[in-house]
């Protein structure tokens, strides 16, 4: 953790605990005639949401989310709202959805479509429209960070949108809007929470504002993720929801690493969730962190204490291997290889180099070179 000078910022305003999502009506801009609600796949998240703001008082279209988002989608979307000026964004769903509500926010604010081009700006907030996030899985905490993940046509890897233009005004973190969550997402996503916090934790760039929020919310993830695969209940779903919301906050106060950045170049290459593969990656990376020479007593201890905080909640199957308890239980619960989203042996080089690229990659605790993450890859296949 650096001793330097640093600064942080968290502009979104928070609202967290069960049925706070009752409250939209209060959030909502004065006199809105126009809100676009942004959902995900499945209509049972967002319904509460939606039933709350069915009023008759402003009209309310309706954006879904059915898969991870592009340029091409956002764009598809802007181009049905051009009828009326839109006052609020609000979007109840998962990361998917709430990515795809932040560059929406964006297009309209601008009124014109999104292209390439705005990857490589800093987008400035200035913006005139409401942007409301609801999150209904506990995993990538992007109610509280100023990117968008989106899927370009002119790379193979996801890119993020980037600038205080894309961060949520306000949100409402309610673990009751969670609860419905399909097994496979709350796997997906919590693992999601989970690796944030570590590697926000371990991260080259981390801070003690950022190792404040995860010190607490490494061993509460990794325990709360099992509760909830296990046996969920809305206290494990509060500690999740809260775990998430966590990571969030620190990296984007700080940083993430390698689990990430190849996450985010996978993801891109063959249309893989991404919480599945940071999940699938965690082990792997940890090991080659800890095993490097560049690793500083300090850089050390974090990611022991990482590690240590997985072997408490997934005793090791094997002694020597503290992390195998982990494994095999994401094994039990049906996480998927890295072949199964079909990467191949052959590929592998050519992703390690792409992962070394990765502005994620960038921030990991230790530097870490292509053969090493091609040994990550392998240990993933």
């Amino acid at each position: 953790m650096t001793s330097a000078p640093f600064s942080f910022v968290c502009p979104t305003k928070v609202h967290f605990g069960v049925g706070t999502h009752r409250d939209i009506l209060d959030f909502l801009p004065q006199n809105a005639a126009h809100v676009v609600v942004v959902k995900g796949a499945s209509d049972g998240a967002s319904a509460p949401l939606r039933a709350i703001l069915d009023t008759g008082y402003f009209t309310v279209d309706i954006v879904t989310c059915r898969a991870e988002p592009t340029l091409e989608t956002v764009n598809d979307a802007l181009g049905q709202l051009v009828s009326q000026p839109v006052d609020c964004v609000v979007v109840c769903g998962g990361g998917s959805a709430i990515d795809t509500g932040k560059a929406l926010t964006l297009a309209l604010d601008r009124g014109c479509a999104l292209s390439d081009a705005d990857f490589g700006q800093s987008h400035a907030h200035g913006r005139a429209i409401t942007l409301i996030v609801l999150p209904t899985t506990a995993g990538t905490g992007a109610e509280v960070t100023s990117n968008a993940v989106l899927g370009s046509a002119q790379t193979t890897a996801k890119v993020s949108l980037r600038g205080p233009a894309l961060q949520p005004d306000i949100a409402i973190v309610d673990p009751s809007l969670m609860v419905s969550a399909p097994r496979k997402v709350a796997l997906f996503s919590g693992l999601d929470a989970v690796v944030q916090n570590i590697e926000a934790h371990t991260s080259s760039v981390a801070t003690p504002f950022s190792c404040a929020l995860t010190t607490p919310a490494v061993g509460a993830s990794i325990a709360a993720v099992r509760q909830v695969m296990e046996a969920p209940d809305e206290d494990a779903w509060t500690r999740l929801a809260w775990s998430s919301l966590s990571s969030g906050l620190a990296l984007a106060n700080g940083g993430l690493g390698v689990a990430h950045g190849l996450a985010s170049v996978l993801g891109g290459a063959y249309q893989a969730p991404h919480g599945a593969l940071c999940g699938r990656l965690l082990a792997p990376t940890l090991r080659a962190n800890l095993a490097s020479d560049d690793a500083s007593s300090d850089t050390q201890g974090r990611i022991r204490f990482c590690i240590d905080a997985i072997a408490q909640v997934f005793a090791p199957v094997d002694v020597s291997d503290p992390l195998s308890g982990f494994e095999q239980w994401v094994q039990i619960q049906g996480l998927p290889r890295l072949a199964h989203w079909g990467v191949l042996a052959n590929d592998i080089p050519a992703l390690a180099q792409a992962g070394v690229q990765a502005s994620s990659s960038k921030k990991n605790a230790v530097p870490l070179g292509p053969a090493d993450l091609a040994h990550i890859l392998e240990a993933a296949l």
